[in-house]
């Protein structure tokens, strides 16, 4: 029997679209720009996408870290457009980020700088796992099947104790960002939810240009930009029906 370890309390620590299976699993699934559901995947820790080469891989790096259980993570799902978030997380685990300009070395996703993460907690997030690259597949058997074989071969929980990662300003900013997405607008979701994904894309390499060359607040262009995607929520409804 392998050695597990008790996860800390309220885990997941970072809250997302994630689903929580067997916190002592030792299989982690990201599913990428797929959306996966828990009860076609048993037996594993955690499922949930991972949008962006950035915050997302931030959030996902996060909750594995503060469980030592999870000793595989499988990339799976159909790669995200332009972000490029599977294929960033299987060059950061392979070699890492640039140490200056916080840049995930091989991605070629648009802005794959990983900026709310020290850098121990990245080396132990590359220590600590196994990356499986099954971007693509989004088959719940073929998923399943690895899943399985991966348990096979369980190590038992990473020796260190759970590291705790406090979330970043930013990812906060880019949280209350995605608020005006919990109102009700059901009959324009899918229009609005592309018009939000566009704006959150520009705003992040905004963010990312301002931080480089002016220095101004992240938090203050996050918040305009919040208020530019409740006008969209609001408004494109009557555009929508003047059309």
């Amino acid at each position: 029997m392998v050695e597990k370890k008790e996860v800390p309390d309220g885990w997941p620590l970072v809250t997302g679209d994630y689903e929580v299976g067997d916190p002592k699993s030792c299989v982690a699934v990201s599913s990428t720009g797929t959306y996966f559901h828990i009860e076609h995947l048993p037996g594993v820790a955690i499922q949930g996408p991972d949008k962006t080469e950035n915050i997302g891989l931030e959030k996902m790096i996060t909750n594995i870290i503060s469980n030592p259980n999870i000793r595989f993570l499988i990339v799976a799902g159909a790669e995200v457009p332009g972000h490029l978030s599977g294929s960033s997380m299987v060059a950061l685990w392979k070699n890492g980020i640039d140490p200056s300009t916080r840049k995930i070395i091989g991605s070629k996703g648009a802005i794959p700088f990983i900026e709310n993460l020290p850098d121990a907690a990245i080396e132990r997030f590359r220590k600590q796992v196994e990356v499986i690259d099954m971007i693509g597949v989004e088959d719940y058997g073929a998923i399943m099947a690895k899943v399985n074989e991966l348990k096979a071969r369980d190590p038992g929980a990473y020796p260190e104790d759970p590291m705790i990662v406090k979330v970043g300003e930013e990812e906060e900013a880019a949280a209350q960002l995605e608020m005006p997405l919990a109102m009700p607008a059901s009959p324009y979701m899918d229009v609005i939810n592309q018009a939000t994904n566009d704006i959150l894309y520009k705003a992040q390499l905004i963010a990312r240009d301002q931080k480089l060359s002016s220095g101004l607040s992240v938090n203050a262009i996050m918040g305009m930009l919040a208020g530019l995607i409740a006008t969209v929520v609001f408004l494109l409804p009557l555009i929508l029906e003047v059309i």
